[in-house]
């Protein structure tokens, strides 16, 4: 049976005030409804450069 990587347990999203523990099984450093808005904002940055 073939092992599923897993993150630390305990961390939280990243993204400010935002308060989401992530599971374990989220390699991310935000939660899935901050992580699409950190795209916006990374593809805004790199449309105005």
């Amino acid at each position: 049976m073939k092992k599923v990587r897993t993150s630390c347990k305990g961390r939280r999203c990243k993204f400010p005030r935002c308060k989401h523990i992530l599971s374990i099984y989220n390699h991310e450093a935000y939660c899935h409804v901050h992580l699409s808005l950190v795209d916006v904002a990374d593809r805004q940055k790199i449309s105005k450069a």
